[in-house]
């Protein structure tokens, strides 16, 4: 069943073989340095989280007032006890042993010598969000390119996709204007589902369901998919979201999880630890804090060799011993991951690691198990297997740690992502950019080649303001594909118009004015041509800079172009040589 749903919103960085980059050239005011005296800096105060050893008896055990006196003899004994008491932030019992405290660099100093001392760390703070998808793509409410866009006011979005779900805080009209009066759409809910922000939705169903007539139902979204790509384009900013309490924070109109600055990744823990120590790092939603720390029994579903309960399938685990114990349940089969737990469940499973399939390699999922669970990646399945292989009494047990931020693997390319290269026209590099919608990675954790990639990874403000572009008009597009060997009637389907090559001056794939090349190396030089357009404002010149692989020849004239007007274009040539045969990927380096 496809739905469409409308909505009113209310609200190139590149990786590439070889770069061919126009570099602004600008005026820069030499920036200020003041510096602080270091006494007087480290006279200041700062909060620290300080980790000590387990006191005498463990902390558990110990009485509040007790662990505070404890924490408390860290501190400087200079300090009298209401001082004492007044540096000391917090006391931590449970995740950590240790506490927070206001102090200086030279009583940390001091604190280093202590017995029971292990470091202390100057506090960083994290304000939490559901997602960092905006900071990574450099969006802020505040600031930029949302707010000069006035956050897309009235434009209206159309979305094909699983449905959406009416009443959905994302989709509030609390201070959302009536749609325009051109507005035609229409809203197969009851009459109070749609509002001023949800303007119209349908279900387009054409084959027959009951009595030879097509029955369509309300686009009411079951998957969730609707929802979260409907939010994601055009969803209100929504305090206080989080997921069963996790990343608590301000849902926005964006994708998953990134900081941008840091190039960080955040997840929601969820790690195996095996009686052997090992530990191997995983992600769930669903974070109990009182599952216990104690090793269980430990068993693969597919020990038998029976492939369903490997699959942890549906009823296939009823004849299996897993009463109590934590089940190793493989991806794939003719059930969801989340189904995969609640046969376990059912079985009398206490817990469920999910390993990846081969294919799907790191690419892990953070996802409402009904019970405590950990999806973890193939390699770490893999070792899992070995593990349970290598001993007749293999325990284990589930560690969760909520919301972790600072996974620098980001930006990744997961493995579903749409690969390179275009078999239908190798001369155009593909992907055009990354799509961060997942945490994505190269599923086998190796470093993305250009046809993971592409041009990178959009930014949204410098894309709103490139200086450059390579401009294109869909008729340039008909000598490509004249090109491309397509027949007049073939071209005349695309261009919705006559056709005929004939008279059309065919081009090679690489000659479209596009911001990348993708080549095969002869034994001669090949030139190519681009057309820049200048949209920035005021007198301008750009330089080339030209970054090629060892053994190969770019040259690039002119060396340089200069724009004294907006809208005024540019074409400059590229010549690439190489002897041997070879494959060359060319983008347009992010200006």
């Amino acid at each position: 069943m496809e739905n469409n749903n409308l909505i009113t919103s209310k609200m190139f960085q590149t990786m590439v073989a070889i770069i061919v980059s126009l570099v602004l050239m600008l005026s820069l005011t030499p920036s200020m340095a003041v510096t602080v005296d270091d006494t007087e800096e480290n006279s200041l105060l700062s909060t620290y989280i300080v980790y000590v050893t387990k006191a005498e008896g463990g902390v558990n055990s110990m009485q509040s007032v007790d662990l505070e006196s404890f924490y408390q003899s860290f501190l400087p004994v200079s300090l009298s006890s209401s001082d004492r008491e007044q540096r000391l932030v917090y006391s931590y019992r449970n995740v950590v042993n240790g506490f927070a405290a206001k102090l200086t660099a030279e009583e940390v100093k001091a604190m280093e010598t202590k017995e029971g001392f292990v470091s202390a760390h100057v506090q960083k703070i994290l304000p939490l969000h559901t997602t960092h998808t905006p900071n990574f793509l450099g969006l802020h409410q505040n600031l930029g390119l949302w707010k000069q866009s006035n956050f897309g006011k009235g434009i209206i979005i159309g979305v094909l996709d699983t449905g959406i779900t009416p009443g959905h805080p994302s989709f509030s009209d609390a201070g959302v204007p009536p749609p325009p009066a051109k507005w035609k759409g229409k809203c197969e809910f009851n009459a109070t589902a749609c509002n001023n922000k949800l303007i119209g939705a349908r279900t387009f169903q054409t084959e027959p369901t009951r009595g030879g007539v097509a029955a369509a139902d309300p686009p009411i979204d079951d998957v969730g998919h609707g929802t979260h790509t409907s939010s994601t384009a055009a969803g209100n900013f929504v305090d206080g979201a989080s997921v069963f309490g996790q990343a608590n924070g301000t849902a926005a109109g964006s994708l998953d999880s990134y900081s941008w600055s840091e190039h960080c990744r955040q997840n929601l823990f969820a790690a195996a630890l095996l009686g052997n120590g090992k530990v191997y790092e995983g992600e769930s939603i669903f974070q109990p804090k009182d599952f216990p720390s104690t090793q269980l029994p430990l068993v693969y579903a597919g020990a038998n060799g029976n492939e369903s309960a490997a699959f942890c399938e549906a009823g296939s685990l009823s004849s299996s011993d897993v009463q109590g114990k934590i089940v190793l349940c493989e991806r794939g089969g003719y059930i969801s991951r989340i189904g995969k737990g609640q046969t376990v469940k059912d079985a009398g499973g206490v817990a469920m690691i999910l390993m990846n399939d081969k294919l799907n390699g790191y690419s892990t999922l953070a996802e409402p198990h009904v019970l405590p669970a950990t999806h973890v990646s193939f390699k770490a399945g893999t070792s899992i297997k070995a593990y349970i292989n290598s001993t007749s009494s293999p325990t284990a047990t589930v560690l969760f740690g909520g919301t972790v931020i600072g996974k620098k693997s980001a930006p990744e390319v997961t493995s579903f992502s749409s690969r390179g290269p275009s078999f239908a026209s190798t001369g155009i590099l593909k992907p055009d950019i990354i799509g961060p919608g997942k945490p994505i990675i190269d599923q086998d954790h190796h470093p993305a080649d250009v046809f993971a990639v592409g041009s990178g990874h959009v930014n949204p403000s410098k894309a709103n303001d490139p200086g450059l572009i390579y401009d294109i008009q869909p008729d340039d597009y008909i000598p490509y594909l004249c090109g491309l060997n397509y027949t007049n009637r073939e071209v005349g389907s695309i261009v919705q118009r006559i056709v005929s090559c004939s008279n059309e001056s065919s081009i090679p794939e690489a000659q479209l004015n596009y911001p990348s090349f993708s080549i095969i190396f002869g034994s001669t030089p090949q030139t190519y041509t681009r057309t820049v357009t200048y949209v920035g404002q005021g007198n301008a010149i750009y330089n080339f800079e030209v970054v090629s692989p060892e053994g190969v020849d770019v040259t690039v004239k002119p060396e340089q172009i200069t724009f004294t007007e907006t809208n005024q274009k540019a074409t400059f040539s590229v010549t690439l040589l190489k002897p041997s045969t070879l494959v060359l990927l060319l983008s347009a380096k992010d200006i």
